[in-house]
């Protein structure tokens, strides 16, 4: 068995608990304009071209090789460290890897997984069956607005549900972006959202251009978009707070 991945990232601090190693999957159902790794969204390995050199975005890898350079940071791992599965959509393979998740978990590897969710309920049952941390994409839940992204809200929900049900524990990531997820209407269904659906903690961010190299090598322009003011941001922040929620502001 195979799957296509574009990067293994070593040494990662900010994709779960410890210290972690970072696997990027090709796929996302989503199309948010603001992405960062937009050479995960396609499914398909993508070739490209920098400096009169030809290249590729993503590459196919067995189980087996995958399992090797996860091990090979096994040591890392003591103090609470793991593996991440990141995309595009962390899920997006899942039944694929459902091998490896066993043999990861017989080895008592911790395993978290950043999903935006909008994935057929089948890969959330078998990702509650070997997955620690669920790092979900908390993005536009205003279904008025949802076709902008390509998102379907109906089954994000059904799919918290889901995890929340089976006592999942899950981080909601919230990116704050003025055209889209940060309008009115959004920030008022995620407030409501997360008073029905406390989770482990809540991380809020402000969008960045550190993809835009990559739309240029991928012909594309990155569109632009404008950040919510500092006081607007602390605003919304104090709003989580007042839910008794734990949140940590991730500052660029």
């Amino acid at each position: 068995m195979k799957v296509i991945v574009s990067n293994i990232q070593r040494f990662c601090l900010h994709d779960g608990p410890g210290i972690r190693t970072t696997v990027f999957f090709k796929g996302c159902n989503l199309k948010c304009p603001w992405c960062s790794n937009p050479e995960n969204i396609d499914f398909n390995i993508q070739q490209y071209e920098e400096n009169g050199e030809k290249k590729y975005y993503g590459y196919e890898i067995s189980l087996e090789d995958l399992e090797k350079e996860i091990l090979k940071d096994q040591t890392f791992f003591e103090d609470g460290g793991g593996v991440t599965f990141s995309g595009g959509d962390g899920l997006i393979q899942f039944k694929q890897l459902e091998p490896l998740l066993k043999n990861l978990k017989q080895k008592n590897i911790n395993i978290c997984v950043e999903t935006s969710l909008v994935v057929p309920n089948e890969y959330i049952d078998i990702a509650i069956k070997y997955v620690d941390i669920f790092l979900v994409d908390l993005k536009i839940i205003d279904k008025k607005t949802s076709f902008k992204i390509n998102s379907n809200v109906d089954l994000y929900k059904n799919n918290v549900e889901k995890l929340f049900t089976n006592k999942c524990k899950v981080i909601f990531r919230i990116p704050l972006v003025l055209e889209y997820t940060a309008t009115e209407s959004n920030l008022e269904e995620i407030l409501k959202f997360l008073n029905i659906y406390k989770p482990q903690m809540v991380q809020v961010f402000k969008i960045h251009r550190l993809g835009e190299k990559k739309y240029e090598l991928l012909n594309k322009k990155m569109p632009e978009f404008k950040n919510m003011s500092d006081e607007d941001v602390m605003f919304f922040i104090e709003k989580i707070k007042a839910l008794k929620i734990n949140l940590e502001y991730c500052k660029n």
